[in-house]
């Protein structure tokens, strides 16, 4: 069956790559990003914040005001507060991998699920000409470039995550049929 959102397909393009990658440095940092996004997707913290350097950085741009998650203990809380509310069931569905020995580069499109209640709370009352009810299911999307640097023992610094759009821009209305088994609401 075809899903609206299949997250768990997000990493199996970096699988790919990794498969066909004959440096094995750029084979490692491929692996290393596939397995954070695994992780992250999946909800498993600790085993996420393996994959990252001591001081990691992020960067986001392009969906509001630019903003920086900078220390392990700030990415931690970061992380945390987004599996508390399930906000790591997302998808990337990447078209192209980039690497090199000290960065890995994917760009795709990003695809989330939002509640309506989620989107009432942000002051979401209407999509097109359609009200936002509590109950409804809202897929959005956007472009999405993320750069991941890398450090020497193939550790990743952080992430430069550019968004094309803002994810609200193109909201479109789902049904819980639209969800694989595996997706929590």
């Amino acid at each position: 069956m075809t899903y609206a959102i299949n997250p768990h397909q997000s990493w199996l393009a970096l699988e790919a790559q990794a498969a066909h990658e004959t440096s094995t440095r750029r084979q490692a940092l491929i692996t290393e990003v596939r397995n954070h996004m695994e992780h992250e997707i999946k909800g498993r913290l600790d085993p996420l914040m393996d994959t990252l350097t001591a001081h990691p950085i992020y960067h986001f741009w392009g969906s509001g005001e630019p903003s920086v998650i900078e220390g392990r203990e700030a990415v931690r809380a970061f992380y945390a507060g987004m599996f508390q509310t399930g906000g790591q069931q997302f998808e990337v569905v990447v078209d192209k991998v980039v690497a090199s020995d000290d960065h890995v580069i994917t760009e795709g499109q990003v695809k989330q699920v939002y509640k309506g209640e989620a989107l009432l709370a942000m002051d979401v009352t209407k999509v097109g000409d359609v009200d936002v009810q509590g109950g409804d299911l809202w897929l959005g999307g956007a472009q999405l470039v993320t750069l991941w640097p890398a450090d020497a023992d193939g550790k990743l610094i952080g992430e430069d995550i550019y968004f094309g759009a803002s994810p609200f821009a193109n909201l479109r209305k789902i049904e819980p049929n639209d969800l694989p088994p595996y997706f929590k609401l």
